[in-house]
């Protein structure tokens, strides 16, 4: 079958689609982290805080937030609970992300319920389960 007729194009095209959705979750079966580690083990210890903005700068409540959530994470670390944190600018308006690595998955947790009940119902500010290793 050849691509280059319309009427054998959707063809080609669902045949790519198809293809390149069967390479992607060959690569996540497996089970690899950036790291090194599995993508679970990795994930259930790492986590991000964001400070969003919509085109105006961060909204003061956002930052207040944030920077509660940092105070928390930074008084962890130096209590042995938070392996690394990592802060880094995402925007030009002062969108933040900072990347906690916790010490084991229940300081995780523990930690992320804590930030999230801080962040609660508070707009653009966002806790994600995520490696820190995305860029």
């Amino acid at each position: 079958m050849s691509c280059e007729s319309k009427r054998h194009m959707r063809s080609c095209i669902l045949i790519l689609y198809l293809s390149s959705l069967a390479l992607t979750g060959a690569a996540w079966s497996s089970g690899a982290h950036a790291s090194g580690k599995p993508a679970a083990a990795a994930s259930r210890q790492e986590f991000a805080l964001y400070a969003l903005s919509r085109g105006k700068g961060v909204p003061a409540p956002t930052r207040d937030a944030f920077k509660k959530a940092q105070a928390l994470l930074e008084g962890a670390r130096q209590r042995g609970e938070v392996v690394a944190l990592k802060e880094t600018r995402i925007g030009l308006e002062g969108e933040t992300r900072l990347c906690v690595e916790a010490r084991n998955p229940a300081a995780s947790r523990r930690l992320q319920r804590e930030v999230r009940q801080i962040g609660k119902d508070v707009e653009l500010f966002n806790v994600v389960e995520e490696a820190c290793s995305k860029k």
